[in-house]
């Protein structure tokens, strides 16, 4: 003799959203004729910025990178300083404003993959030499020529100060519950957590029993969160900030 156990049959939908998330951050780099007596290798280092949510730094190498050779082009990198030392691709652009903050020069923009900087170096502004210390970012070796840049100076030199514009660009998955539904002998009312009251993560959202399959799919292919009962997207772990809709 056989027994069925009869149990709770679960439903259940979720949401991810895809979205650019887009900025820029101004180095200005005050008395740059005295940055020729820099070593190649050493930088300047923007304090960090926040774009995506993510944090980053930009390392002006005014003679270069390279430590083994003088060179007589400006190097420009991108650093990821986010503590969760995660890969990241991600789009820059480096440009240098001219005395009406408009471009004056500029490189293409380009699409790489991001590596977290060491933890040790995430708040670091000094001027560094160690090739050790550079860290893994993106960028250019050769941004612009020394003689480039001093040919154009009345353009890209304003009271011996350089002003360096570095975009960047990411792409975001925000995350959410969408409707959760379990299946019993009882129905559960629509539950929602309004905002402001409450501790904790949000409750999923319960529908009416809906016994049929495919009126249950149908649903969650139209359903939107509703921004009248104060429903909240959930954070999915690794995804952005949550928004209220």
């Amino acid at each position: 003799m056989s027994v069925t156990a009869v149990g709770h049959l679960s439903r259940s939908a979720s949401r991810a959203v895809a979205k650019a998330a887009n900025g820029f951050h101004l180095l200005r780099i005050e008395g740059y004729s005295q940055t020729e007596m820099l070593l190649p290798g050493q930088r300047i280092s923007s304090q960090d910025f926040t774009v995506g949510d993510y944090s980053w730094r930009v390392d002006c190498y005014p003679n270069g990178r390279d430590t083994s050779t003088k060179s007589n082009a400006m190097s420009v990198y991108l650093q990821l300083t986010d503590h969760t030392h995660r890969l990241l691709r991600a789009r820059f652009k480096f440009s240098l404003l001219d005395r009406a903050g408009n471009t004056g020069f500029e490189l293409p923009a380009e699409t790489a993959s991001f590596t977290s900087v060491s933890s040790m170096y995430h708040y670091s502004t000094s001027v560094l030499a160690s090739v050790d210390e550079q860290g893994p970012g993106c960028g250019h070796e050769e941004f612009i020529g020394r003689e480039e840049l001093e040919r154009r100076r009345e353009d890209l030199i304003r009271d011996d100060r350089i002003v360096l514009r570095c975009e960047v660009g990411v792409t975001q998955i925000e995350g959410s519950c969408l409707a959760a539904d379990e299946l019993s002998d009882e129905e559960e009312d629509e539950q929602y957590d309004a905002p402001g009251y409450g501790f904790g993560p949000p409750r999923p959202r319960r529908l009416r029993r809906r016994t049929d399959d495919d009126e249950y799919v149908k649903w969650c292919l139209t359903e939107e969160p509703r921004r009248s009962r104060g429903y909240r997207q959930v954070r999915a772990r690794g995804f952005g900030h949550p928004n209220w809709y």
